[in-house]
């Protein structure tokens, strides 16, 4: 697979920096893939579209090692792999597949919502807030470093915080 996805590049520095990033996550994609999919073989399909879809996007990685990068890659490759899930299945399929969200910040320790309606408020959110509460609340990412790997405003990554935080904590059964 590696070779294949050389093969797709011109510069000998996107070749090394994907040789770099394969040897590094390859296993770790790997192992969201089957955590999400469930079977190897879709398991390394989605890997190899991660791959696809890092080549890409080839120039929002700087160093392969930083936390930033391997939280990017994680949001790849939970996004293929969900995609692949809404070709295969229906969205009530869907929504047992999501992965579960579990956080420590006091808002949450603090708050009359319990864990389990922290966990469907989750399931609710749309997509794209589901994975900046990932990046946010999970890999600890700054707002700055949110709004750049996403391509949006800080001040948008701040709003969208304080709404999933609103949405989590809400008691009521018709938050969104």
């Amino acid at each position: 697979m590696l070779s294949s996805l050389i093969a797709t590049v011109d510069s000998p520095t996107d070749k090394e920096l994907i040789t770099q990033l394969y040897n590094t996550y390859k296993q770790f994609m790997y192992n969201i893939s089957m955590s999400i999919l469930g079977k190897r073989e879709d398991a390394e399909d989605a890997v190899q579209d991660s791959f696809v879809r890092i080549i890409d996007n080839l120039d929002k990685i700087n160093n392969p090692y930083s936390r930033k990068t391997k939280s990017y890659i994680t949001v790849i490759t939970k996004n293929v792999c969900l995609d692949m899930i809404r070709r295969n299945h229906n969205d009530e399929e869907l929504e047992d597949k999501d992965i579960p969200f579990e956080d420590s910040y006091t808002d949450f320790e603090n708050s009359n919502a319990t864990y389990e309606q922290i966990i469907k408020n989750l399931k609710q959110l749309p997509p794209r807030l589901k994975n900046i509460a990932f990046l946010f609340f999970v890999q600890r990412l700054s707002p700055k470093e949110i709004g750049e790997m996403l391509n949006i405003n800080t001040n948008t990554v701040y709003a969208y915080v304080s709404r999933i935080r609103k949405i989590l904590l809400d008691t009521k059964d018709d938050n969104i």
